[in-house]
C-alpha cells in the first residue's frame, strides 16, 4: 500500500493497525546519498566507519521508506503481510509548518534509482513530511502562543514604517465611522508575511475588541460578537490540535514501532538505523558507544538478515559468501524454505508483482527471507530424530445395522446424515505452514535468536559484526594482530607505521594501552611478521619497546582459556 502526503493523516489508524496486531515488521530504506566521495575505504576502523555513517545522516536524507508487517493467521496456517511504501520529503503537511531542511543529493544513487524507476516527482509532490521530536516541541511551542494571542512583538522596519502607519490610519476610520457596506470588518492588503504579523500585532496591541484574521492575500480587522468570538476560539482551537496532530508527521510511525518494542528485521541494516533514528528522532551522538544505547533504547529488539546469513553456520553451505537480498530470497523460495506459508492481505495488492528495489518490496522480502530462515534454522537444530513407525495390522469391522423405519424398511445413507449440514460454517482452507516462534512468553527472543538478535552486518573492518549492546567481536582473520604495552598510552600512528611494511593497515583502538591492527591484504605468513614487527619495535629509538604481538587467533585463544 503505497500511501501518499494527501492520504497519510486519514490512512494511520491503518498503519496503527497493522503495527499493533503483528508478529514482527520488516523495513527498507532508499536515500539521496550514501556516502562522499572517497570516503569508501577497503577496511575501516569502528569509529571511523561510525563518523562516516554519522556524517551520512547529516548530508542525505531518506527519501522513500518500505515497512512490512507479518501476522500469524492461524486458521489458514499462513502469515499475512502487509506491505507499506512511504515517499518521505521535507516540506509542510498543515501548510503552516515549513521545515525549510537543506540536504544533498549524490548523483550515483539518483542514477541507481531512476533506472528502478523512482518517481521523482512522486517523492517531491507526495511525499511524506516529518519533524524530529525537538522540531515538534518548537512548532507546539510557537503554535500555543499563536492561539493565545501571545507571540512576542517584533520592531517595526522603517521601510516598512508608511506600510503600517497608512493601516493605522484605515483602521482608525473605519472605527470611527463603519463602512456601511461592510460594517463589521475592513480588509488591509499585505504584500508579504512581515507585513502581516505586524497587522497581527497592531490589533493584538493597539485596538482592544479588534481581531485580525488571516485570509488570502490581505488580513481583515472585525469586531466580533461575543458568541462570533467563542466560536473563533474553538475553531482555531480545533485547528491548533489537527495542526499539532499533522506536524509529527511520518515521525509518528517510526514512533510507533519503537513502542511495539517488536523484532525490527532489516538486510545489511546499520545504516537504515543511523538514518532512521538520525533523520526521524535526534541528531546522532559523536561517541559509537551511545549511539548504541540510542538505537537500542529505539529498537530493542534488531535482527539483520544478511547477519543471519554470514554467520548462522546451517547457511554457509547454502548460501556461501552470495548474501545480497535478491540471493536469499531466490535461495529462500526452494524446496528447503518451504515453510512458512506467506500471503499478502487481500486489502494491500501492490506487490503481488515484483517491484524490486522499492522499499516497501523490499521489506516484504526482508521479512519474508527472515521467517524462511528462521523456520530453516529451528527445524535444523529443535527437530526431533524421525521414529519408524511400527505398522499395524488393519483390523476388520464388523459391519453396522442399517437404522430401520417403524414398518421395517432400511433407511438410506444420504436418510442418515445430519439435516443441518447445511448449516455449518464454511471451512478455511489450511495451507498447512507452522508458525515460527519469534519471543517467548516474557517477550525475549527464543534460543535460536539469541546469539544473532541486535547485531548487524558490517563490512570491511576488523570486526565480524556491529553489536548494538556489547563489545564487537574481532574477527578470526589471518590479516589481523593484537597489540599491547605497559609503558603508557599506544600510538596509533607509531604501531601502523611498525606494521605498514607489510602492508596497508589500520590502527583499531581498544583503550589506552591496546589495539587491533587490520591489514586490507595481507600476503605474508602472520608468525614473520610478528616476529619481524617485534623486533622493530625492540631497535626503535625513544619509542615504545615493551610491545606484546599475537596474532588474533592465539589472542582469542588466550581469553577463551582465561575464562
Amino acid at each position: 500500500m503505497e500511501i501518499p502526503r494527501q492520504q497519510f493523516i486519514q490512512r494511520l489508524p491503518t498503519i496503527k493497525k497493522a503495527i499493533d496486531e503483528c508478529d514482527f515488521m520488516a523495513i527498507d530504506a532508499e536515500f539521496s546519498g550514501l556516502h562522499r566521495p572517497g570516503t569508501s575505504k577497503r577496511i575501516d576502523t569502528l569509529a571511523n566507519r561510525y563518523a562516516e555513517y554519522r556524517e551520512a545522516t547529516k548530508r542525505f536524507i531518506i527519501i522513500q521508506f518500505g515497512m512490512c508487517t507479518f501476522k500469524w493467521d492461524g486458521p489458514s496456517g499462513r502469515y499475512i503481510s502487509k506491505p507499506f511504501n512511504f515517499y518521505i520529503f521535507p516540506t509542510a503537511m498543515t501548510g503552516k509548518v515549513q521545515a525549510n531542511k537543506t540536504f544533498m543529493t549524490q548523483a550515483q544513487a539518483f542514477d541507481f534509482l531512476s533506472k528502478q524507476q523512482f518517481d521523482f516527482n512522486k517523492w517531491v509532490y507526495q511525499g511524506v513530511p516529518y519533524m524530529t521530536l525537538e522540531e515538534e516541541k518548537a512548532y507546539i511551542r510557537d503554535a500555543t502562543q499563536r492561539l493565545n494571542d501571545a507571540m512576542p512583538d517584533i520592531p517595526i522596519d522603517e521601510k516598512e514604517r508608511g506600510f503600517i502607519e497608512a493601516a493605522r490610519k484605515e483602521i482608525d476610520a473605519w472605527v470611527a465611522n463603519p463602512n456601511p457596506e461592510d460594517a463589521e470588518g475592513v480588509n488591509i492588503i499585505a504584500k508579504n508575511a512581515y507585513q502581516r504579523r505586524l497587522l497581527y500585532q497592531e490589533a493584538r496591541n493597539r485596538y482592544e475588541g479588534l481581531v485580525a484574521e488571516g485570509k488570502p492575500g490581505f488580513i481583515r480587522i472585525a469586531r466580533l460578537s461575543e458568541k462570533d468570538m467563542n466560536k473563533r476560539t474553538e475553531e482555531r482551537r480545533k485547528q491548533f490540535e489537527k495542526d499539532c496532530e499533522g506536524a509529527t508527521g511520518f515521525r509518528r510511525v517510526i514512533d510507533w514501532i519503537s513502542e511495539s518494542k517488536k523484532i525490527v528485521v532489516g538486510h545489511n541494516m546499520l545504516l537504515d538505523i543511523c538514518h532512521v533514528i538520525g533523520q526521524f528522532v535526534e541528531p546522532l551522538p559523536e561517541d559509537v558507544q551511545d549511539f548504541k544505547k540510542l538505537a537500542h533504547r529505539v529498537f530493542p529488539n534488531m535482527i539483520d538478515t544478511k547477519h543471519l546469513s554470514t554467520y548462522v553456520p546451517e547457511f554457509q553451505p547454502l548460501f556461501g559468501s552470495s548474501t545480497s537480498l535478491d540471493i536469499l530470497r531466490f535461495e529462500t523460495n526452494k524446496a528447503e524454505f518451504k515453510n512458512p506459508r506467506i500471503d499478502m492481505d487481500w486489502e494491500f495488492p501492490r506487490y503481488l508483482t515484483e517491484k524490486a528495489h522499492e522499499a516497501g518490496y523490499d521489506a516484504f522480502m526482508t521479512g519474508s527471507v527472515f521467517l524462511k530462515m528462521v523456520s530453516f534454522l529451528d527445524k535444523a537444530r529443535n527437530s526431533p530424530e524421525e521414529v519408524p513407525e511400527e505398522e499395524v495390522e488393519p483390523v476388520e469391522e464388523e459391519p453396522k445395522e442399517k437404522e430401520k423405519y417403524d414398518d421395517g424398511w432400511e433407511k438410506s445413507d444420504d436418510e442418515e446424515q445430519d439435516p443441518n449440514w447445511l448449516n455449518e460454517p464454511e471451512e478455511i482452507y489450511n495451507h498447512g505452514s507452522t508458525k515460527v516462534d519469534l519471543l517467548d512468553d516474557q517477550q525475549k527472543p527464543v534460543p535460536i535468536l539469541e546469539e544473532y538478535i541486535n547485531k548487524a552486518a558490517m563490512v570491511r573492518t576488523g570486526f565480524e559484526y556491529f553489536n548494538f549492546v556489547n563489545p564487537e567481536v574481532i574477527t578470526r582473520q589471518s590479516n589481523t594482530f593484537y597489540v599491547s604495552t605497559n609503558s603508557g598510552p599506544i600510538s596509533c600512528d607509531y604501531v601502523s607505521k611498525l606494521f605498514e611494511v607489510f602492508g596497508k593497515n589500520v590502527v583499531d583502538v581498544i583503550d589506552e594501552t591496546s589495539a587491533f591492527v587490520v591489514y586490507e591484504n595481507l600476503r605474508e605468513k602472520p608468525d614473520i611478521v610478528k616476529e619481524s614487527v617485534t623486533q622493530a619495535a625492540a631497535a626503535s629509538a625513544g619509542a615504545i619497546h615493551d610491545l606484546t604481538i599475537k596474532t588474533v587467533g592465539d589472542y582469542l585463544d588466550d581469553i577463551q582459556r582465561d575464562s
